[in-house]
């Protein structure tokens, strides 16, 4: 039977990765029978801050700083986008998974937002800098589901939420918005036989949302695309960069 999944989408930039970000993404392309698809993006806020005269680069290790122009900040991106294809075509291979990879040019919330053909889910590893050797933290072994009707992009996010938390013995909570929500989501759990912990959010104020999520800081967050939390870019830019968390967008 052929997949529903057509591809995952993991999106890359220089904020970084882990390994660990890269397992999720893979071993969930196994569970959904879908290929991936890798894409490096050079972000273009980063090469015109570059071209900026006062602009200068800070080394980690010695706190040594240099000056940085768009020539060295390609070369910098290239170094980092084969690194990074290095390593996913390696964990591709052991997990069977067909891959393709491709380095692009933009600002990374919109060229999620325009990734569409062939691209049922979008992956997008935890934001933090792998030049300083900090490991991926998590405050608890959780995966956090927002929930925010019954629309089929709604009830995929949810079984993979399930699937997800179960193959890994993760604590599973799901926020939704209503208390109407919160019954259809119990109701669900109970004919699953799936045990997970629903309770009710306010979502009218992203920054809200995001402090509820903060307090969690969850391994992975799971969100329909349609959700009126990532609907608008400059929403989902400020879920990308203040979360500690992978996120999953489920269309």
């Amino acid at each position: 039977m052929k997949s529903k999944h057509k591809n995952i989408l993991i999106v890359f930039d220089a904020s970084g990765h882990t390994t660990v970000s890269m397992r999720i993404a893979t071993e969930l392309a196994v569970k959904m029978q879908a290929g991936i698809h890798a894409l490096y993006i050079e972000d273009n806020n980063l090469l015109n801050a570059v071209e900026l005269p006062f602009t200068r680069e800070v080394s980690l290790q010695t706190a040594a700083k240099s000056h940085i122009d768009s020539a060295s900040m390609m070369q910098k991106f290239r170094a980092d986008a084969e690194n990074i294809k290095r390593q996913i075509e390696e964990m591709a291979l052991t997990h069977r998974v067909s891959l393709s990879f491709s380095s692009m040019r933009g600002q990374k919330v919109q060229v999620i937002k325009n990734q569409t053909e062939e691209v049922n889910m979008v992956f997008i590893p935890a934001t933090f800098s792998t030049r300083t050797g900090k490991q991926q933290m998590y405050k608890r072994h959780e995966i956090i589901l927002v929930y925010e009707d019954d629309s089929p992009s709604s009830q995929k996010s949810l079984n993979i939420a399930l699937s997800q938390a179960a193959k890994k013995n993760y604590q599973l909570i799901i926020f939704v918005n209503t208390d109407q929500s919160k019954q259809h989501v119990d109701k669900i759990l109970r004919q699953k036989g799936k045990h997970a912990t629903c309770q009710v959010a306010d979502f009218s104020s992203l920054d809200e949302v995001i402090l509820l999520l903060q307090k969690h800081t969850p391994a992975l967050l799971v969100l329909p695309d349609d959700s009126s939390l990532v609907q608008d870019e400059k929403n989902l830019n400020k879920l990308i960069n203040f979360l500690q968390s992978d996120i999953l967008l489920v269309r």
